[in-house]
Parts: C-alpha cells; sequence; structure tokens
C-alpha cells in the first residue's frame, strides 16, 4: 500500500514564509498607497519607515512560516490561506473604519485602546471560525485537514457555541471600554449591556459543558489550572510591583483585558501540552 509522505517541517516553513511574505508585501503597499504615499519611493529612496516596513515584512514571514510549519502546501491550502486572511482583514478595517469616525473614540486611553483591541480580535477569530465550522457543511471547505473537518460536521453546535461565547467575550470588553465617566456609551445601558453579555456567557459555557466529551472537560479543567497559575504570576506581580512604586496601578479595565488574555492564552497551553494545536 503506498503512502503518503509528510513534507518536512523546514520545506513548510520556508513555503508558507514565502507565501506570508507576499501577501504582507500586497497589503503593506495597499496601506501604503492609501496613506497617499509612494510606495515605490519608499523602496526606492529608503528611510526609517522604509526598515520598519522592512521589519514588519520579515516578521509577518517568520510567524506565517511558524504557524503553519507543519501544514503542507497545497492549492487548496492556499485558497483557504487567502480567504481566511482576507476575511480578517476586511474585519479588522470594519472595526477599525467605524471607531475611526467617532470622535470620542480617539480621546481613549491605552487601557481602553487595548481591552477594544483584544476584544475585536476575539470578534475576529469568532467571526473565522464561525466560517470555517459553516464551511465543513458546504463546498467551501476551508478546512484543510479532513478528520478535522469531519469531526466539526458532528460537533457542529458545540463550535458554534464556543465562537458565540468568544464574541460575547470580545464584545464585552468593547461595551467595558466605551463605557464609564465621559466614555461613549451610557452609564447604565453599558451596566446593562454588560450583564447580558456575562449571562449569555454563561449559558454558552453551561452548554458547551454539556456537548462536550471526556477530552473536551478534562481540558478545560487544565486550562483553568494554567490560567489560575499565570493570573498569580503575571497578574500578581504586576500588582506587587505597582506596590512597591516600579510600575503604574493596573486600571480595572487592564485586569479585566489581562485575565481575558491569559484566560484564552491558558487555553492554547493545554491544547499544545497534549499536541492538538497541530490539528
Amino acid at each position: 500500500m503506498a503512502k503518503d509522505i509528510a513534507q518536512p517541517s523546514w520545506r513548510n516553513f520556508a513555503d508558507w514564509g514565502a507565501v506570508g511574505g507576499g501577501f504582507s508585501l500586497v497589503i503593506l503597499v495597499i496601506a501604503i498607497t492609501t496613506f497617499h504615499q509612494n510606495a515605490l519611493d519608499i523602496i526606492l529612496r529608503p528611510t526609517r519607515l522604509t526598515a520598519v516596513l522592512g521589519l514588519v515584512l520579515w516578521f509577518c514571514m517568520i510567524v506565517i512560516g511558524l504557524a503553519n510549519r507543519q501544514r503542507q502546501f497545497t492549492l487548496k491550502a492556499f485558497r483557504n490561506f487567502l480567504i481566511q486572511n482576507i476575511v480578517a482583514i476586511l474585519a479588522f478595517l470594519l472595526v477599525i473604519s467605524t471607531f475611526g469616525t467617532m470622535p470620542q473614540v480617539r480621546a481613549l486611553s491605552i487601557s481602553q485602546w487595548a481591552a477594544v483591541g483584544t476584544g475585536a480580535t476575539l470578534i475576529v477569530t469568532a467571526i473565522l471560525g464561525s466560517l470555517a465550522t459553516a464551511s465543513a457543511r458546504t463546498n467551501l471547505d476551508l478546512i484543510d485537514d479532513e478528520a478535522a473537518a469531519e469531526e466539526m460536521r458532528d460537533r457542529g453546535r458545540l463550535y458554534f457555541f464556543s465562537f458565540i461565547w468568544i464574541a460575547a467575550c470580545g464584545l464585552l470588553l468593547i461595551v467595558l471600554s466605551l463605557s464609564g465617566p465621559g466614555g461613549l456609551l451610557p452609564r447604565n445601558g453599558a451596566a446593562a449591556g454588560a450583564l447580558a453579555l456575562i449571562a449569555i456567557q454563561f449559558i454558552l459555557k453551561n452548554a458547551v459543558r454539556g456537548l462536550s466529551d471526556e477530552l473536551g472537560r478534562t481540558l478545560s479543567r487544565e486550562s483553568g489550572d494554567i490560567a489560575f497559575h499565570l493570573t498569580l504570576v503575571l497578574g500578581g506581580g504586576w500588582a506587587m510591583l505597582a506596590q512597591f512604586g516600579f510600575v503604574a496601578v493596573p486600571a480595572p479595565l487592564d485586569w479585566l483585558t489581562l485575565l481575558t488574555l491569559l484566560m484564552f492564552a491558558a487555553g492554547f497551553i493545554a491544547l499544545g501540552r497534549r499536541k492538538l494545536l497541530s490539528r
């Protein structure tokens, strides 16, 4: 019986790094042109901006190459890469253009911008995940791994509930960042919206738990344990340094953003420990 020979990871890294470099270069040229700059002039007449853009390009190549080092380069994988990244970029542009038209948004603090950025990233991630889950039941087929696609078809409700929960986490951060004294959202309305989003998260969390198998419940427990230790080390360390006066005291919104990030980071660590991220 003939067997498919897996392509070496270094070859995957090189292929996807080249794809990432080309894709990032196109995006950079479009961004430069949008801001009424001459892209060719920036390249031919190097400045500090040219060096920064070059570093960004190399960084994108390395990140995309490493992220896909276990993913064999095929025409289908390349098509899926383009679709997923174009959807993500369009979603981010929609968020940026929406917030950019609001005068109050320009006065946001660093803490508020961090919360908005984190929330927007979670919402875009949820959109991409929902699109991939829906595509498993259609001819679009955005999943390279047939086993993963089959699992998404069999457990579609679990994935959809999970992605809605992720979107609710992101929207909660955005609502909180735009509320408060002088905020874009009124205090009472923001509080009601935050409570509604927390209730949705609680309901979806219970629904996901009921649909999860033993491995899913084990991963959930491990994620909670890892998140606790990450919070103790990073959050507690920040608070301790602030108490000594070495850094600024974390604001309530900083804590909410940090806890959200650590919660998802713990999930990735738990998946990585069981070698489930390469699927």
